[in-house]
């Protein structure tokens, strides 16, 4: 038997095999019992921005007016958008160092 019919006899009884598995895939199918699926949940909404300088204007003191804990801290506290921390120019760090101003400047008067 020569490589080609070989290859042409090994094809043949492959197709033979899919189909049969096909058919069976398509009658086990058939009888299976559909449920209605639930509806998708949408994800948490992120906290805005008032509602972090708010909290972060509560916990400023906590954490001894440190920019970064306060951030981290409110990361913790709050659902923030993902990679808020990561992105140096997120508008968290600008609420941050508002806070840490802010706090300084009460602690003056």
């Amino acid at each position: 038997m020569s490589v080609r019919k070989e290859n042409r006899w090994r094809k043949t009884i492959q197709n033979a095999n899919d189909a049969i598995s096909d058919r069976q895939r398509e009658i086990e199918a058939a009888f299976m019992v559909r449920e209605i699926r639930p509806a998708v949940t949408p994800p948490p909404q992120s906290a805005t921005r008032r509602q972090v300088r708010r909290w972060m204007r509560q916990n400023v003191s906590e954490y001894d007016g440190n920019m970064t804990f306060l951030a981290e801290g409110a990361n913790a506290a709050l659902n923030l958008p993902d990679g808020a921390l990561d992105d140096e120019t997120h508008w968290i760090w600008d609420e941050a160092l508002n806070a840490v101003e802010w706090f300084d400047d009460s602690l003056l008067f």
